[in-house]
């Protein structure tokens, strides 16, 4: 049977100092997926060798290109990739990559505001938008998303659920759908976004929702995919584990990894590093070995 993995990047999700069962996230996620960070975890760092707070438009580049994004620009870069960082994504990324060896790939977040020609216009095309653009060349639209084919990224669809015919589902039919979507792809990406949001607002009773509906969203994920899937979970930088700054931390981030061995002979301690081990070990390597919690 063929591997699928499923990739899930929290935008601003760190480990928190004290461990996973002394947090934030203790207090406001599942208890099964806090257990599941712990049991299926290894911390990864974020600072790419460079002083300052880390950021969104480095650290995405560098978990997506294997390139040390923020020591090649001499500094962590926030917000939208610039054409530096943009030439960088589209020489070499996850999805082009991938594609060379014959793999199939999906970015599974649905685009309902703007098109790409729309967000180019705007200069607000995200990390992900201009590997998807340089790769895959397309994205999924409302279309997608309403015949279950995408993922919006608050999961529940709840802050479009007035548009026409887009109806709220829970972050388990989210999970479904995702799954769907894997089953036709060797790897698919979603990315979810709202808890760099939260943690910037220090909006804990929203982050206890999007952390919730998260939490939720990967129980129904490990407790439904298929044998030869693959769950992994990371992040670009850490922020909603310490509310009590509105900036960005210094934590490293986690590596989750279901389905599969955590990492042994691959050495992991930079978020530049993920990219070396899904393209040259996860895809390389005979056989899934299904964990269990």
């Amino acid at each position: 049977m063929d591997k699928k993995v499923i990739m899930i990047m929290v935008d601003g999700f760190g480990v928190p100092e004290k461990g996973w069962s002394n947090s934030i996230y203790s207090d406001l996620c599942d208890s099964r997926f806090v257990k599941l960070l712990a049991d299926f975890s290894i911390p990864v760092s974020a600072k790419l060798d460079v002083d300052g707070i880390p950021q969104s438009a480095t650290g995405q580049t560098a978990l997506f290109t294997g390139f040390n994004a923020a020591k090649i620009m001499g500094m962590h870069m926030q917000g939208f990739p610039g054409p530096k960082l943009r030439e960088l994504i589209c020489s070499r990324n996850l999805f082009s990559n991938l594609m060379e060896k014959g793999k199939t790939v999906a970015f599974a977040n649905a685009y309902v505001q703007y098109t790409l020609e729309e967000l180019a216009i705007m200069r607000l095309k995200s990390v992900t938008t201009t590997m998807v653009e340089s790769s895959i060349g397309w994205v999924r639209n409302m279309e997608d998303l309403i015949s279950g084919k995408a993922v919006y990224h608050d999961l529940t669809r709840k802050t479009i659920k007035n548009s026409m015919l887009v109806q709220e589902i829970s972050p388990k039919q989210a999970a479904i759908d995702l799954l769907n979507i894997s089953k036709d792809n060797d790897f698919t990406l979603f990315e979810y976004f709202l808890t760099d949001r939260a943690g910037h607002k220090m909006d804990v009773d929203a982050l206890k929702e999007i952390l919730g509906n998260l939490s939720t969203f990967v129980c129904e994920l490990v407790d439904s995919a298929a044998e030869n899937t693959m769950i992994i979970l990371t992040g670009d930088h850490g922020n909603c584990e310490d509310i009590s700054t509105r900036k960005h931390t210094t934590n490293p981030v986690p590596l989750f990894v279901y389905g599969h061995p955590l990492p042994c002979n691959r050495k992991i301690t930079s978020i530049e590093d993920i990219y070396y081990f899904i393209l040259d070990d996860i895809f390389k390597s005979p056989k899934l070995n299904t964990g269990a919690v």
